[in-house]
């Protein structure tokens, strides 16, 4: 989405009309998900796509036919009259593709304009902030003119631009602030509902869009064990930043695919740094007085995880002395360490790939078991059975 959303930006800062046209509801069976995106030029280029086959072709169509008019539209296909026998897919449903012009000009008094729009998108993705796009995709009553019309939604409840519904309340906006948050959290699009109880047959079908960037692995302490930790994470589509005091270590030699290098003052560092619910902490420094300097600078933070290295010994002299500078433990209890998960590791390597694993696990809500173990008795209790059939 971030390359399409940077390839949009382009084509109206020379003055393009760009048709998007985006998946916003599916039922049964279809190629593709809900958010998929297609760009479609004046001249018929496409970048993206929305399934292939005659569907996208009615979904070009469609989308020339927006980008002479400047006004969207909506196109269902129904891909349960293109199953036949010598089909090789297994695709037998419908989906809705609401396809929109994107243009300089906003067209709204006091609204930004799609380029800001776009523009802010990209921004806040460099920034590895999430923001969710509000968009109108059907209306009813005095609603109905507004089909199109965008909001921007941070993560913080920070708005740009707005929908204009006229007659909308204060709740509304709440409401799709929320939306946009829960979208974001939950990483998915979905269609938010809303009427106006004042109004007979006021409606509006808002897609709530989630862009949302990469979790990030941010390490402090560039050491042995900070390299394969740094490549292991980029294998995995983590962004990556490394920070530690020493410039000999933190170089793009030793960390050639970071983001981002910080050398500097550990603890003043990870004071600045933009840490959010999507950002990663590994502590692995050669010291304990920086390991202390960083628990310090990051035990409030909104990350997602804390990890520390170290043995048993070092981690509870680093949580003594916090808890007696006034760290509660609850606060103390949520930082992994010693980090990592247990599976004999001895190398950096070794050791940055159970580290990784740790981040696996509790990002997506996994046990550590081996997938195995469950089974194993079942297997050979029912491998013994048929032995004894014989």
């Amino acid at each position: 989405m971030q390359d399409l959303n940077r390839e949009l930006i382009q084509y109206m800062e020379v003055g393009e009309t760009t048709a998007v046209a985006t998946i916003v509801r599916r039922k049964g069976s279809v190629p593709r998900e809900v958010g998929a995106k297609m760009l479609v030029q004046r001249g018929g280029k496409i970048s993206g796509t929305v399934g292939g086959g005659c569907g996208e072709a009615d979904v070009w169509r469609a989308a020339l036919n927006v980008i002479d008019t400047r006004r969207p539209t909506m196109v269902q296909v129904d891909l349960t009259e293109e199953i036949a026998m010598e089909s090789q897919g297994v695709c037998g449903g419908t989906f809705d593709v609401f396809v929109q012009p994107w243009f300089v000009a906003s067209g709204v008094e006091q609204q930004p304009s799609m380029l800001e729009m776009a523009r802010a998108v990209a921004r806040a993705l460099e920034s590895e902030r999430a923001v969710a796009l509000a968009t109108v995709i059907a209306a009813g009553g005095a609603w109905r003119a507004r089909v199109g019309q965008s909001m921007l939604a941070h993560e913080d409840g920070e708005t740009m631009g707005a929908l204009n519904l006229p007659g909308s309340t204060s709740e509304i906006t709440a409401q799709l602030v929320q939306a946009a948050q829960l979208s974001i959290k939950k990483g998915k699009p979905h269609i938010e509902r809303i009427g106006d109880v004042r109004a007979e047959n006021t409606w509006a079908e808002i897609f709530v869009e989630p862009f949302v960037p990469p979790p990030v692995l941010l390490i402090a302490g560039a050491g042995h064990i900070a390299a394969p930790l740094a490549a292991i994470a980029q294998v995995m589509n983590y962004s990556v930043s490394v920070t530690d005091d020493r410039a000999s270590f933190a170089n793009r030699e030793r960390f050639p695919s970071a983001k981002q290098l910080l050398v500097g003052d550990i603890e003043a560092t990870l004071k600045n740094y933009p840490i959010t619910p999507r950002t990663h902490i590994v502590l692995v420094t050669r010291a304990h007085s920086h390991d202390v300097q960083g628990l310090r600078a990051i035990i409030d933070s909104p990350s997602a995880y804390i990890g520390m290295i170290g043995s048993q010994r070092r981690v509870w002299a680093v949580f003594k002395l916090l808890h007696d500078e006034g760290v509660p433990a609850e606060k103390l209890a949520r930082v992994r360490a010693p980090i990592g998960l247990d599976f004999g590791s001895s190398t950096p390597e070794e050791i940055a790939l159970g580290i990784m694993a740790e981040i696996t696990m509790l990002r997506h809500g996994g046990t550590g078991k081996t997938m195995s173990e469950p089974l194993r008795e079942r297997f050979l209790e029912r491998l013994r059975r048929l032995d004894e059939a014989e």
